[in-house]
């Protein structure tokens, strides 16, 4: 993290990326079991859409932001802020089943059709 603080505001967008990919992970694998990829989906489908959609990523910036908020208080070092960001961000997309590019090329294909 930068001393000035900004550093944080900058990697904001790599756990934005990270939880747009578990959220869109998500949303595919749910949306797919519904039997919706197919229909126009209603109102509350739509609803629910977008909460699977940004959910995840809400909540990586947030526990980003707390994180990077105890490094410039000089409470935690940044390689804990890296090691646990990491930690989540991979843990994440294991539990939504993403453990390889080829996970993510088949949800491609899978939106595809």
């Amino acid at each position: 993290m930068a001393e000035d603080g900004n550093e944080g505001n900058d990697v904001d967008v790599v756990w934005a990326a990270v939880g747009f990919v578990v959220g869109g992970a998500l949303t595919v694998k749910v949306f797919s079991a519904m039997g919706a990829m197919e229909r126009d989906l209603a109102p509350v489908e739509i609803l629910l859409l977008l909460a699977l959609l940004l959910a995840p990523m809400i909540g990586l910036m947030t526990l980003a932001k707390h994180l990077h908020a105890d490094v410039v208080a000089e409470k935690s070092t940044k390689a804990t802020y890296w090691t646990t960001m990491i930690g989540i961000s991979v843990t994440s997309l294991a539990l939504v089943g993403i453990t390889s590019i080829d996970d993510l090329i088949a949800m491609a294909k899978t939106m595809a059709k």
